[in-house]
């Protein structure tokens, strides 16, 4: 809106007709992932346990995510991933329930923040 290419008027077809320089791409991206409309407070962290298993909280920020994984395996640990974007669609089968969730509905689902998702074992090199 900044630059005059699209208006609170238009139509939401208007945002897919747009030819967008790569640095205005880049722009875009960039503002998605620092959230600079803050759309998005509870955000998806991971923690790694060992070479294989992560485990996986809501919360609004990186040190609630650690705050509490320190209440729960007594460690804390620095280096906390930001897996909103690379996870938050990703499904887990739930076997006791014979149902497949996302982070995304399990979120919604959530009352309490902070908030442990779950422990998952064998995603060591995929979570980064």
């Amino acid at each position: 809106m900044k630059k005059g290419k699209v208006n609170m008027q238009d139509s939401e077809s208007k945002l897919y007709e747009m030819n967008l320089t790569v640095e205005e791409q880049e722009e875009i991206r960039g503002m998605k992932k620092e959230d600079v409309l803050a759309m998005r407070k509870i955000k998806l962290y991971a923690i790694k346990r060992n070479t294989t298993t992560y485990v996986f909280y809501f919360a609004m920020n990186a040190w609630e995510a650690r705050e509490l994984h320190h209440q729960i395996y007594g460690q804390w640990e620095n280096r906390i991933v930001d897996a909103y974007n690379q996870m938050i669609d990703r499904g887990l089968y739930f076997p006791d329930r014979k149902e497949t969730k996302t982070f995304r509905e399990l979120m919604r689902g959530m009352v309490e923040f902070p908030g442990w998702v779950c422990e998952l074992e064998g995603i060591g090199s995929r979570v980064k």
